[in-house]
C-alpha cells in the first residue's frame, strides 16, 4: 500500500513537473514561489496591523505570528527530520529521477513542505480571524505557492498536501485558542455597524 502510494506520487509529479508546462510557467512558478518575492510586503502588512491596525488586526498580527512560527518550526525541525524524505531534485542527482528543476539545487528534506505549510497557516489564520473574504485571496495563494513547489521540482505531490494539511491545524489550534480568550464581534456585524455609523447624519 505504502509503495502503490509513493510511486502514485511519483507519476502525478513528473506529469505535474513534466508534462503540465508552458513557457509563462517556467518563469511564473519560480517567480512566485521564491520568499524573498513576497516576504517583504508580508512584513510591511505585518508591522502596519501591529503598529496602526485596530483591535482585530492586532489580533490577527498576533495569530499570523504564532501559528506561522509554530508551522515552520515543527514542520522544518520536527516532521522534516523524523521523515527524511530526499526531494525530487536529490534523487535525479543520485536515482535517474526525471525532474525539470528551475531552481539551484536543494538538498534539505522534502517532506513536508515548509512553503505550503506556512501558507496554508497564514491563509487559514486570516480566514479565522479577519473572516472569509479577508482569507480566500490567501488560500488561492497558498494554493498557487504549493503547486509552484512542485512545477520547479523541489517538492513531491504528497509533500504539498502534508504541509497544507499540518499548516492549516496549526493556525486552527492556534487561533482557537486565541479566541478563547478574547471577544471579537462576527466580521459581519462588524461591517454592518461600521455602515450604520456611516449613514448616521453629522
Amino acid at each position: 500500500m505504502f509503495e502503490a502510494l509513493i510511486a502514485a506520487d511519483h507519476r502525478l509529479f513528473m506529469f505535474l513537473n513534466g508534462v503540465m508546462v508552458n513557457g509563462f510557467l517556467d518563469w511564473f512558478m519560480p517567480f512566485i514561489t521564491d520568499a524573498k518575492t513576497w516576504m517583504p510586503f508580508v512584513l510591511l502588512a505585518w508591522l502596519i496591523m501591529v503598529s496602526r491596525g485596530g483591535r482585530r488586526l492586532q489580533i490577527l498580527a498576533l495569530a499570523l505570528l504564532l501559528s506561522v512560527g509554530f508551522t515552520d518550526l515543527f514542520c522544518a525541525r520536527v516532521v522534516k527530520k523524523a521523515v527524511g524524505r530526499a526531494r525530487p531534485c536529490s534523487l535525479a542527482q543520485t536515482d535517474g529521477f526525471k525532474c525539470r528543476l528551475l531552481l539551484p539545487l536543494k538538498t534539505s528534506k522534502s517532506f513536508p513542505s515548509n512553503h505550503s505549510a506556512n501558507t496554508a497557516a497564514f491563509a487559514v489564520t486570516t480566514l479565522m480571524i479577519s473572516g472569509f473574504y479577508a482569507g480566500l485571496p490567501l488560500l488561492l495563494l497558498a494554493f498557487i505557492v504549493g503547486y509552484s513547489r512542485i512545477y520547479v521540482g523541489v517538492h513531491f505531490p504528497i509533500d504539498v498536501l502534508a504541509g497544507w494539511l499540518i499548516g492549516a491545524f496549526i493556525a486552527w489550534v492556534v487561533c482557537r485558542a486565541i479566541l478563547k480568550r478574547v471577544s471579537l464581534v462576527p466580521v459581519q456585524q462588524e461591517s454592518a455597524s461600521a455602515g450604520g455609523q456611516e449613514q448616521q447624519p453629522s
